[in-house]
């Protein structure tokens, strides 16, 4: 993910915690955790249903590539869509 570190960077130097070293330690790490958490949902979404509908894509368009041929736009869509897949394997 782009801004990765950025993100860990913030989230961990915004907590303002206190107490011991190893209580602030693990508590930023639980904070860190959560956060990663939602933002892998909300940047990510659920990637088995996301995969799912990319390869049913990669199908349709293969199924009616035997059937006529794709035009253009098709074949950039079927190239855009599997590089997607080799992304989100």
């Amino acid at each position: 993910m782009d801004g990765f570190s950025d993100f860990v960077k913030a989230v961990w130097d915004d907590s303002n915690i206190s107490g011991s070293s190893s209580f602030v330690v693990a508590k930023k790490l639980n904070l860190l955790k959560y956060k990663l958490k939602v933002c892998n949902r909300d940047v990510f979404g659920h990637l088995d249903t996301k995969l799912g509908d990319l390869i049913e894509k990669v199908k349709v368009l293969d199924a009616k590539e035997q059937l006529q041929s794709l035009s253009q736009a098709e074949r950039f869509q079927r190239l855009k869509v599997k590089k997607e897949i080799s992304l989100v394997r």
